[in-house]
């Protein structure tokens, strides 16, 4: 009878570990294609239309400071990957930009540098409780390129 208990925990704790594993990514943009499928996305273009039309939206760059520096989205807000998840709903932060923190129903596009990092901090976003999340396909690079 102990042997079939310690059999029965063995398999469920077997069963456990191999069900939570979601798996190893070889680096940063493996796991955020692995992930790509569940954030929406926005090509440029749809983001220009959005803006031109008068939509509320907000765009947060999630490049370092020299990225952003150095060419961004006007009107972009740039709030770094590594400190997005502090700043999001911080007032203080967001008054020093002139604006009101975002609600969990304002649109957000987030933009970097060719969309894996923003897929990651989409994904962030949305677990704090963020419901219209979009990724800008392609990152900054991409809308360079549809701006030239």
């Amino acid at each position: 009878m102990r042997r079939l208990i310690k059999l029965s925990i063995f398999i469920i704790t077997l069963a456990s570990a191999v069900s939570g594993c979601k798996g190893v990514y070889e680096d940063g943009s493996e796991l955020a294609k692995g992930w790509s499928s569940k954030v929406d996305h926005i090509t440029p273009a749809a983001l220009d239309s959005m803006i031109t039309a008068g939509g509320e939206v907000i765009v947060i760059d999630v490049r370092e400071d020299g990225e952003f520096s150095e060419g961004n989205i006007p009107g972009s807000v740039n709030i770094s990957k590594g400190v997005l998840e502090f700043r999001i709903a911080d007032p203080d932060f967001w008054a020093q930009q002139y604006m009101y923190p975002p609600e969990t129903g304002s649109t957000i596009v987030i933009c970097s540098t060719n969309g894996d990092m923003g897929v990651m901090a989409a994904i962030s976003l949305i677990k704090t409780g963020y419901k219209k999340v979009l990724n800008l396909e392609g990152g900054y690079e991409s809308y360079k390129q549809s701006h030239n």
